[in-house]
């Protein structure tokens, strides 16, 4: 596609340093058992210098194995993550704020909440020149005997489930919409339209899971999805 396409079909691919997990010993949720990051200094619990230092060790590590830039991703969560997700934003926010008030002028680093596309955008900025491969990368695996090559092909009645609810939902919402306008419709008729149109929605989304739609699950999930 390259040889046809040029620049136009090339895909900006970011490798991550840890899964999508916190770094080790900062995952703050309630399935996890990593001390907090506890900045009131009149508790006996207090350990925000130390807990900035461990995290230090961590950023400089991680930089290590990325091309020289001015900013740098860390990811916070996994897989059933935020269960309790004030307690894991109240961490969050201890530790950005300590980190902001103690230790920027002395690493010259600047922690701040931030998305993937507000990343993107701000390493495009940078003069940084990017390795590129033109390479087939599939098939993936994950370790040397998985091989993920069914993304495409496999289970393809959960895929054509896939598009048909897709179509179905797209289509039902231009009706709702229509419904929902007209001055004859009653308030009773409009919440039954929104309720029908928040279960699809959400029917939807769960089965574009990357292990329901690419049909990599287990048989009893694939079985639950459909």
């Amino acid at each position: 596609m390259y040889d046809t396409l040029g620049t136009e079909s090339q895909i900006f691919f970011h490798a991550m340093y840890h899964h999508y997990s916190a770094p080790s010993g900062f995952d703050f949720d309630t399935l996890n058992t990593d001390y907090p990051f506890e900045t009131d200094t009149q508790l006996e619990t207090y350990n925000a210098p130390e807990r900035a230092n461990q995290l230090l060790d961590w950023i400089t590590h991680q930089a290590e194995h990325y091309l020289p830039q001015s900013h740098m991703i860390i990811p916070f969560g996994d897989d059933f993550h935020y269960q309790d997700a004030h307690k894991y934003f109240v961490q969050l926010d201890n530790m950005i704020d300590y980190w902001n008030d103690n230790m920027v002028e002395s690493t010259n680093i600047q922690l701040q909440y931030s998305t993937p596309s507000m990343y993107i955008d701000a390493i495009a900025a940078e003069d940084i020149v990017w390795p590129t491969n033109d390479h087939d990368l599939m098939p993936y695996a994950d370790n040397d005997a998985s091989f993920w090559t069914g993304y495409f092909s496999s289970r393809a009645n959960d895929k054509k489930y896939m598009r048909d609810a897709s179509h179905t939902l797209q289509s039902s919402n231009k009706l709702f919409s229509l419904t929902s306008i007209d001055e004859l419709t009653t308030d009773a008729e409009i919440a039954e339209i929104i309720n029908a149109k928040d279960a699809m929605m959400d029917v939807v989304g769960i089965v574009q899971h990357h292990d329901a739609i690419t049909g990599t699950a287990k048989q009893h999930v694939a079985d639950n999805y459909v």
